[in-house]
């Protein structure tokens, strides 16, 4: 198996996960703690594993770049939005088996993304894979969502 597609599905795993988490602290049903303050619980976890991280990666340096610096700042504050976003929603009572969905699709915004903005277009052969999989992510959130 590829590193790459193990990562990818670690990751696909937590992230399934960690709503679960998420739902249970700021939902109303359950601990019903406010988003800001369920964030920075989760900014304290997210700075002890980044760390951890870095701890056994030993990549203890500082990029030079100001933009490389900027844009994962940049990067950072982006997911921090969309992780608020979602907390808000399961605040105000959103179901998370409707809600991931909806938030997955950002696979759509990535694909769409990453053709514009960073060349990659997906071959011939695989085109039709990404249009498909596109389609079944856009019906599965509106039927999910409706």
């Amino acid at each position: 198996m590829k590193l790459w597609l193990l990562y990818g599905i670690l990751a696909s795993l937590c992230w399934g996960s960690y709503i679960i988490i998420s739902k249970v602290v700021t939902s109303q049903s359950y601990l019903g703690i406010d988003p800001s303050i369920t964030s920075l619980f989760m900014l304290i976890g997210i700075a002890i594993a980044f760390l951890l991280n870095l701890v056994f990666e030993k990549t203890f340096y500082i990029p030079e770049s100001k933009l490389a610096i900027g844009l994962g700042i940049l990067s950072g504050a982006i997911w921090a939005l969309g992780m608020i976003s979602s907390l808000k929603a399961l605040k105000s009572g959103a179901d998370v088996a409707r809600l991931a969905p909806i938030y997955n699709t950002n696979t759509l915004v990535s694909v769409i993304l990453a053709i514009i903005l960073l060349k990659e277009l997906p071959s011939s052969g695989e085109m039709f894979k990404v249009v498909l999989g596109a389609l079944l992510i856009v019906i599965g959130s509106i039927l999910v969502g409706g």
